[in-house]
């Protein structure tokens, strides 16, 4: 098959669970024989068009918001064209409010190819966002219907759920997943590197925007009102203006410098050995569609207490909470239980190895995309 999948982001560019899951995918069905194109951003950082067997085609597109709510700018065409010409047997949008789902749209019937979109959880339906993108979302299901496939990486999340209200039938449930060979065999010894000597150490993985809940964590610290913890938080500061938290987190930090270590730089190998050294996995976001970070604390055996976003109530391995202080009894609890930790540690982890790994879930899109070929 020659598949096309497009994402907003690539590599070497920072971002985040979405690049992740297309570029785990798409370097998965190369193994399998498939010849696979990203279409993303331009990148000043990229040097080579293809990576592990992926070939990458860029655009230099622009969007307010990152949406086409207020306009998408630059090569259009040439990406409109590309679509059209390019001789795909498959194309998959990653991501709605995207400007590679957005343009498709505007050509969906002249594709030879199948195409799929990739839902991701609409965050433009929550909070104040509802206003901004009301008119997008009344459009969107026209366009739903003109895609061959729909895919929800959760049977009971909002994308899921707009689409039942609105008569969306051609879909499949799909889940993420991570290489459970990062958690397992040697690894690095995370507190010894970092000179952590307190008996406990909790663990937060998420870049310094807003939405990852950031403050909610440090308050859940602050309630906890113990000595022998350490809240370890990895995450690149890149957010844009008004909607990044780091400052806030380094003075956070700078009040508590025993107890919040804040790693903006970690290499892959010191996040998997943070999270096996870690004795409960912290999460505060507010938005999640199906969150890669629980699938890697389930995968490591550390049990995760998180705010209810996404489909984190579905997975096992943990608890969910719905306040700082919530968290805190919650996690000291876990903290004094060697037994309970273990358990949900071992529930995890069996439920990440048995469903969800990236070999299992490629092997769901292939057949997804053969199923649409000969259809």
């Amino acid at each position: 098959m020659r598949v096309l999948h497009t994402v907003a982001h690539y590599f070497p560019d920072p971002g985040g669970g979405a690049q992740e899951v297309v570029r785990q995918l798409s370097e998965r069905l190369v193994r399998l024989g498939h010849d696979v194109t990203v279409a993303t951003t331009h990148s000043a950082n990229r040097r080579d068009l293809e990576h592990n067997g992926v070939k990458i085609k860029q655009f230099r597109i622009r969007s307010v918001l990152q949406q086409s709510v207020l306009g998408i700018y630059g090569e259009t065409e040439s990406f409109c064209s590309y679509l059209k010409d390019g001789g795909f047997d498959v194309v998959m949008n990653y991501a709605a409010q995207t400007w590679g789902t957005d343009l498709t749209c505007r050509v969906l019937g002249q594709l030879p190819a199948k195409t799929i979109l990739a839902a991701c959880g609409y965050s433009g339906l929550i909070g104040l966002r509802r206003l901004m993108y009301w008119n997008y979302f009344r459009r969107l299901p026209k366009y739903l219907r003109r895609y061959d496939a729909v895919v929800y990486h959760s049977a009971n999340y909002r994308d899921k759920q707009f689409g039942d209200r609105h008569g969306i039938t051609h879909y499949r449930v799909i889940p993420n997943g991570i290489d459970s060979r990062d958690f397992s065999g040697p690894c690095m010894d995370f507190r010894r590197e970092y000179g952590i000597r307190t008996p406990y150490m909790i663990l937060n993985v998420g870049d310094h925007f807003r939405n990852k809940g950031h403050a909610r964590l440090l308050e859940a610290l602050a309630e906890m009102r113990r000595d022998d913890v350490t809240l370890v938080i990895i995450g690149r500061d890149f957010a844009p203006p008004g909607r990044g938290c780091w400052h806030r987190c380094r003075s956070a930090a700078g009040r508590y410098p025993a107890r919040v270590l804040l790693l903006p730089n970690a290499p892959r190998d010191h996040v998997v050995g943070a999270f096996r050294s870690a004795d409960v996995f912290w999460s505060g976001s507010h938005i999640e569609v199906f969150p890669l970070v629980i699938l890697e604390a389930m995968g490591a055996g550390a049990p995760f207490v998180a705010f209810p976003a996404g489909n984190i109530a579905e997975l096992p391995g943990g608890c969910v909470v719905t306040s700082a202080a919530e968290m805190a009894t919650e996690t000291c609890g876990l903290l004094n239980d060697a037994t309970r930790r273990r358990q949900l540690g071992d529930a995890g982890r069996e439920e990440q190895q048995r469903n969800y790994t990236w070999d299992a879930v490629a092997l769901q899109w292939e057949r997804l995309y053969q199923d649409l070929i000969s259809s």
